[in-house]
C-alpha cells in the first residue's frame, strides 16, 4: 500500500481552526471518517483512538509536526488525513515547539507491519523541512496534498520470496543519531524486514584513552562516542535505489563524514535477519 492511495483528496485541510489539543484531534477525525477506509468508524470513535494512543507518549515528532495515529477494528483499512494549523497549538512536543502541521493515520487493529511502514513514510517525508515548508506554503487542499506525495518515498510491501536468491551484504557505520534514527525509519518504510545493529568505537575515541595520544582529539575526530554499524541483506535489485535514499539523508557520501556504506557479495546466506 502507498500512502498517495489513502490519502483523500477530502482528508486534507490548508486552515484547521484549533484552540488546544483536543480540538485538533477532532478536527483530524474528522477529516479521517471521510475516508471510506473509516467504515462504520463515528469521529467521536476515532477521536477516543486518538487521544488513547497520545496517553503512552505525545506524537509531537518535533519541527512543528504531530502525527497522531491510532488502531481501530472497526476500520476497512488505512486512512491519512493532512491538515495545517496556521496560529499553532500544543502539544507536549519533544522540542516544545508549538504544532502547525497534523499528519493522523487510522488502520485496523491487527495490520500492524503496515502501519508501521506508513507512519515511517509519513514521518520521513515531514522530518524534510523543505516538504513542511512547501505544506506550510500551499494555499489549497490539492496543492498541500501534492506538496506531501511529491516528497513521499513510496511504501512498499514485504519483500516477494522470489527476490530473495539475490541479496547483497549491506553494511553501513553511522555516526549521528539522528541520521541513525532515519535511516531506520527508512528501511521500516521500505519494508526491510530485518537489520541487525551493533554499537561500536571509532578510532579518534580508542586511542584518546591510550596515554600516548592523549590531547590527539582534534587531529583523529571528536567522533560519535558509540557509532552504529548496521547489517542488512538486499535484493540485488534494489542496492542503488536504497544507497540513493540513504544519501538523501546523510548528504553525498564522498563528501560526507560520519557515515560509510559497503556492499558486498555474500558467498553463503543461510538464514534470516528478521526479529523473532
Amino acid at each position: 500500500m502507498k500512502l498517495k492511495e489513502i490519502l483523500d483528496p477530502g482528508s486534507c485541510s490548508t486552515n484547521l481552526e484549533a484552540k488546544n489539543k483536543r480540538d485538533a484531534v477532532t478536527a483530524m477525525a474528522e477529516l479521517l471518517a471521510v475516508n471510506p477506509a473509516a467504515g462504520g468508524a463515528s469521529v467521536d470513535e476515532i477521536v477516543q483512538g486518538l487521544l488513547e494512543r497520545e496517553k503512552l507518549g505525545s506524537t509531537g515528532v518535533g519541527g512543528g509536526v504531530a502525527i497522531p495515529h491510532c488502531r481501530m477494528d472497526s476500520m476497512n483499512g488505512f486512512a491519512l488525513a493532512l491538515g495545517v494549523c496556521r496560529k499553532g497549538v500544543g502539544w507536549n512536543s519533544i522540542d516544545g515547539r508549538s504544532v502547525h502541521i497534523i499528519c493522523a493515520i487510522a488502520g485496523p487493529g491487527d495490520a500492524t507491519d503496515e502501519h508501521l511502514r506508513i507512519l515511517a513514510g509519513a514521518a520521513r517525508v515531514l522530518g524534510k523541512g523543505n516538504a513542511r515548508h512547501e505544506i506550510l506554503s500551499s494555499d489549497t487542499t490539492f496543492a498541500m496534498r501534492e506538496a506531501f506525495l511529491y516528497h513521499l518515498v513510496p511504501v512498499t510491501s514485504r519483500l516477494e520470496e522470489g527476490r530473495r536468491d539475490k541479496r547483497k551484504l549491506v553494511i553501513l557505520v553511522l555516526q549521528e543519531e539522528e541520521t541513525y534514527d532515519r535511516v531506520m525509519e527508512l528501511f521500516l518504510e521500505g519494508g526491510i524486514e530485518g537489520s541487525v545493529t551493533i554499537n561500536a568505537s571509532m578510532m579518534g575515541t580508542v586511542l584518546s584513552s591510550v596515554p600516548l595520544f592523549a590531547g590527539f582529539m582534534d587531529v583523529l575526530g571528536r567522533s560519535r562516542p558509540e557509532p552504529r554499524v548496521v547489517l542488512t541483506l538486499l535484493p540485488e535489485d534494489r542496492v542503488d535505489e536504497m544507497v540513493s535514499e540513504i544519501e538523501g539523508i546523510t548528504g553525498e557520501l564522498d563528501t560526507h563524514r560520519g557515515a560509510c556504506i559497503i556492499v558486498s557479495d555474500p558467498l553463503i546466506i543461510r538464514g534470516s535477519l528478521e526479529t523473532l
